[in-house]
């Protein structure tokens, strides 16, 4: 690889380079949690508080501007603070060169969900997405590879491939690669794949293996079927545990599952003040879900005072983000 940069596979998956910027508050508030920039740093499924993010991003790289991989956790930093910075675009070219495989599948989540400044485009996704996934084995190419074989399996940005994209996931998540192993049972529980008689044992199978990988994701998903006994034996405290977790790495769906735990009284006492404040957690992660329940709490006053304006607001986001439920009650409130 050209230049002083030279990457190599650490203990655990961790990336390091030959010559790089000590861990920082970058790492901490955006790194990549399933891809460390260096061994033991901390990372977030999610980026929660973007502008400390944004912030302590741009510190570190003027403390280090030779470290090409603060240029994409800036990047992924900037998109969460404002989605339409298409500045973020600049900053992932400067890493291009030393990380090929992990700005391929940035560029392709770009234009997956249509943000810096980039036209939503299928097409564009998957052909980025294949960039990153032919340079495997770099472990930077994984996030690349699980995006592609999701296209490949819903036929979206090309044509539909069920034996490549099923084959592509089952590899990774043979790998040890969390995110694939909990795609893949999503993909196969959509689809019904094998045995139906042991479809939901092998569905909370494979949610198993991404949460042990660390995929936030699958822990919520295991969480859920613990706590309906779905595939697995029923263990509500452990799916509590498991929501807790995901909710507090920046897994919104966690915080939504938590949240109807408190709106329920399911093993806890019935808290609607700490069921808002978690379905505004997964309201904010763009967990359509949370945005309409939250939108019914503040409206209708469940335990909480009403406040119309923000359930309009959060209604509205859940229509954003594809919720025909939440386009119908914000219409309702208007």
């Amino acid at each position: 690889m050209a230049g002083l940069f030279a990457l190599i596979l650490a203990p655990g998956g961790a990336l390091a380079l030959a010559e790089t910027a000590p861990l920082s508050d970058c790492d901490r508030l955006a790194g990549f949690r399933a891809l460390p920039r260096l061994p033991d740093a901390p990372g977030v499924y999610a980026i929660r508080y973007p502008d400390a993010a944004v912030a302590a991003c741009e510190e570190a790289r003027r403390a280090s501007p030779g470290d090409p991989f603060l240029s994409v956790l800036l990047a992924r930093a900037r998109v969460a603070a404002k989605p339409e910075d298409s500045s973020v675009l600049e900053l992932l070219d400067t890493a291009t060169e030393a990380f090929p495989a992990l700005v391929a599948a940035e560029i392709g989540r770009l234009y997956e969900t249509g943000r810096a400044g980039l036209p939503t485009g299928d097409r564009q996704a998957r052909g980025f997405y294949r960039q990153a996934c032919d340079l495997a084995p770099d472990p930077l190419s994984r996030p690349g590879c699980t995006r592609l074989g999701v296209m490949m399996i819903e036929g979206r940005g090309g044509p539909t491939d069920l034996e490549t994209g099923f084959r592509l996931l089952g590899a990774l998540c043979g790998e040890g690669w969390g995110a694939a192993c909990t795609q893949l049972a999503f993909q196969t529980d959509l689809r019904g794949i094998g045995d139906f008689d042991t479809l939901p044992e092998r569905i909370a199978a494979l949610f198993e293996a991404g949460c042990a990988a660390g995929d936030l994701l699958g822990c919520s998903q295991l969480g859920f079927r613990l706590e309906l006994g779905d595939g697995v034996a029923h263990d509500p405290a452990r799916a509590q545990a498991l929501y807790r977790d995901a909710c507090d790495g920046g897994e919104p769906q966690g915080c939504s599952y938590l949240g109807e735990i408190y709106r329920s009284g399911l093993g806890v006492p019935p808290d609607m003040v700490e069921a808002t404040r978690l379905f505004a957690m997964g309201c904010d992660g763009n967990d359509p879900y949370a945005c309409v329940t939250l939108g019914d709490i503040l409206s209708d006053g469940r335990g909480v005072p009403v406040d119309l304006r923000r359930a309009l607001s959060v209604l509205e986001h859940a229509c954003w983000l594809g919720d025909p439920e939440g386009c119908d009650k914000a219409d309702e409130l208007r």
